[in-house]
């Protein structure tokens, strides 16, 4: 190496410690793409980083204290130097995510408390009513996804769902559903099942499958104001799912049935958890 080359360039040591980056998250960065060294010794195997690099390094120092993904970073990274607003964008996206997590972690604290303080800490109470599902037949498409990608491909699927139906000379009837076999966030991919009731003859095609929705009963909880937006959302299925085990009820998974929402068209849902019977009150709606 010249000496010339040797002063413009800097050893991971030394770019580690201006940078405020490990020689770990470095060679980590290094094997991602995001910042690889300007030089690699091809005897040593060393590698070697110029001063402007340190801007690229403090940026992404940055969005690590961010805490976002590797592939995240990546996008944003690509971008920077051609499109300001697209990183800005990703930015708020971003920081709008993790908002929503913490609130999650903030809701999930609060169901526990109530667990161990249930008259202390209880601040909501939820009306469930119990229905009768008459049976009908359906079209859908059950995959295994995870988010955020289940909430790009919701209304797709359902566009494709009542598009086939359409094709077929038949009609689609009632609202939408979504049968959850599983979680459904960043890590569980479920799998989700979307379906659409309809009326007329349509066949099967590719991942469109056609179904019996079977006569059943549920129990049932309609969201209502912030409580048909994630994170809210879920404090009603958790309150759903423990009125079901308080009152001793035992749900119904026979014929490929499992909770589920039915997307209405004002953009609420009911939540429905499917029962064997209903408890001695009958049907009238309880608060809980």
């Amino acid at each position: 190496m010249s000496e010339k080359h040797s002063s413009a360039w800097l050893t991971i040591g030394e770019f580690g410690r201006q940078s405020q980056l490990s020689r770990k998250a470095l060679r980590l960065y290094d094997e991602r793409g995001l910042l690889t060294p300007a030089h690699v010794d091809p005897d040593t195997g060393y590698r070697y980083y110029t001063r402007q690099q340190i801007r690229i390094a403090r940026r992404i120092r940055l969005l690590r204290l961010m805490e976002m993904p590797l592939e995240k970073m990546a996008v944003v990274l690509a971008v920077w130097e051609t499109d300001s607003q697209a990183v800005l964008h990703h930015l708020h996206l971003h920081v709008t995510a993790v908002e929503k997590q913490l609130a999650t972690v903030q809701l999930a604290a609060r169901l526990l408390r109530e667990e161990i303080m249930p008259l202390k800490e209880k601040t909501m109470s939820f009306t469930f009513a119990y229905q009768e599902v008459s049976t009908h037949m359906m079209v859908s498409i059950r995959r295994h996804i995870t988010v955020p990608a289940y909430h790009e491909w919701m209304m797709p699927a359902l566009q494709q769902l009542w598009a086939h139906i359409a094709t077929a000379g038949a009609t689609a009837v009632g609202d939408p559903v979504a049968l959850y076999y599983g979680p459904v966030n960043e890590e569980d991919d479920g799998p989700v099942e979307i379906g659409v009731p309809f009326e007329g003859s349509v066949l099967p095609r590719g991942e469109i499958k056609i179904r019996e929705w079977p006569a059943h009963r549920a129990v049932c909880v309609r969201t209502y104001g912030e409580y048909n937006e994630y994170p809210k959302l879920l404090e009603l299925w958790h309150a759903l799912g423990k009125y079901v085990d308080t009152q001793g009820l035992e749900p119904n998974w026979e014929h490929d049935m499992t909770p589920y929402e039915v997307w209405h068209a004002d953009r609420t849902l009911t939540i429905s958890w499917p029962v064997f019977s209903f408890p001695a009150h009958g049907n009238q709606p309880v608060s809980a």
